[in-house]
């Protein structure tokens, strides 16, 4: 059993479960086979894997009330480039809340009150949140990967003019893929510009 889990492109899932009064953590990956647990919470894993990857949870949380204007149970964009997005059951105050990564959910349904999630590997849970509510933190999950990448779009455009003559190297995301040098640059003037607060410092 892990004390600690670093989320990554093939995480799906990051349920509660709770163990003689302590909050564990139940997690599966796409080509993981059976799921692990970690010793963490849900919500510390989320908390430690945003400030390895870019910036503080909060800081997470306040671009995405920026970018949607939603004002509870917020999805997260964990890494620098919108390819790792996750969506909460509950609020991040409680023990009971689990995180769902947005990209390898196939379908779910309503399943005696509860839900019943599919993914893309075929693997299926049943989660203790109803149907309407979890469709409707799955739609605000996309919400947020539409606003972000529309803004993000909007930067490379304009960025493009000031770079078009810069051939330096790549960059590669969170899923391995290539980002070009403008890319990169524009992504991290927009998050510059969008924290009200000072930037974390990004490595």
């Amino acid at each position: 059993m892990k004390q600690f889990y670093h989320i990554h492109d093939e995480t799906m899932y990051m349920l509660s479960v709770g163990n003689k009064g302590l909050t564990e953590t139940r997690i599966g990956e796409l080509f993981g086979g059976e799921s692990a647990l970690c010793l963490s919470s849900p919500n510390k894993i989320m908390e430690r894997n945003c400030k390895q990857y870019s910036q503080s949870y909060p800081a997470r949380k306040e671009l995405t009330r920026k970018l949607t204007g939603l004002s509870a149970k917020l999805p997260i964009i964990i890494d620098l480039f919108g390819s790792i997005i996750f969506f909460c059951t509950h609020s991040d105050r409680v023990n009971e809340n689990s995180w769902f990564n947005i990209k390898h959910i196939h379908s779910y349904r309503d399943y005696n009150g509860n839900t019943r999630v599919r993914f893309n590997n075929n693997e299926e849970i049943e989660v203790d949140i109803s149907f309407t509510s979890f469709n409707n933190q799955y739609l605000n999950a996309l919400k947020l990967h539409y606003k972000f990448n529309l803004e993000k779009e909007k930067y490379e455009f304009s960025e493009m003019a000031k770079y078009k003559n810069n051939s330096a190297g790549y960059y590669r995301d969170a899923a391995g893929d290539r980002i070009s040098d403008v890319s990169y640059k524009a992504y991290l003037q927009y998050v510059k510009d969008s924290e009200p607060h000072k930037m974390d410092r990004i490595t």
